[in-house]
């Protein structure tokens, strides 16, 4: 079990024996995982809470610009919030330092994309992005051109990535009750965070604004 919440990034041991791989973790570790898994569990319930309460006064149709980002890329095991964190969160730390040292300074918010991993089993890829002003190349990271949306339905989620599922989940509702189909091949989430310069996850971190073309 302790291999699995290593893995998951949920509780990072103290120390690793390099003989047997066993996990030694520390109680002040216990206590901290203990309460990043409580949050989780509290998101499950607001969102069981929410159904059938569907916030419409707060989707927005609208148009959504071509955006040029730079972006790292990584395979998630799901969509939850337990599995996208913990690989979304190294993603953006990595591509900070790796912008930082090209001397390519960021030119707006984060950018988040998903989509089914091409080796299927409900895996996610998961592309870390911000704003850039850059030319196209694929190197150490990518910049790339997001194509512009000319419609999609959005909605501002207010908490960390670990939180939106009550979010997420009533847009879900309104798309399909409106009689709309989404093209999951182009959702995207634009995030913020108290220091906009480097968007972070967990906690106070990464504030995600939905939008699902």
């Amino acid at each position: 079990m302790l291999r699995h919440y290593d893995a998951t990034g949920l509780l990072r041991p103290a120390s690793v024996d390099p003989a047997s791989g066993y996990r030694y973790c520390t109680a002040d570790r216990l206590a901290a995982a203990a309460g990043a898994r409580l949050v989780q569990v509290e998101a499950r319930l607001r969102a069981v809470e929410s159904e059938g309460h569907t916030p419409t006064n707060d989707v927005v149709i609208k148009a959504v610009p071509a955006l040029r980002v730079a972006e790292l890329t990584a395979t998630a095991a799901s969509y939850e919030p337990e599995d996208i964190t913990p690989v979304i969160v190294p993603l953006y730390e990595e591509l900070f330092r790796l912008l930082s040292e090209a001397g390519v300074a960021p030119a707006g918010p984060g950018v988040a994309c998903y989509e089914d991993a091409p080796e299927g089993s409900g895996r996610i890829r998961v592309h870390a992005a911000v704003q850039v002003s850059a030319p196209l190349q694929d190197g150490a990271f990518r910049v790339l051109d997001l194509p512009s949306l000319d419609q999609a339905a959005t909605i501002v989620h207010r908490g960390s990535t670990d939180t939106v599922l009550p979010t997420a989940q009533p847009l879900a509702r309104w798309i399909d009750a409106n009689g709309y189909r989404p093209d999951a091949t182009r959702a995207r989430s634009t995030l913020s965070a108290p220091r906009t310069d480097r968007p972070h996850a967990g906690g106070g971190g990464l504030h995600p604004s939905v939008e699902s073309p």
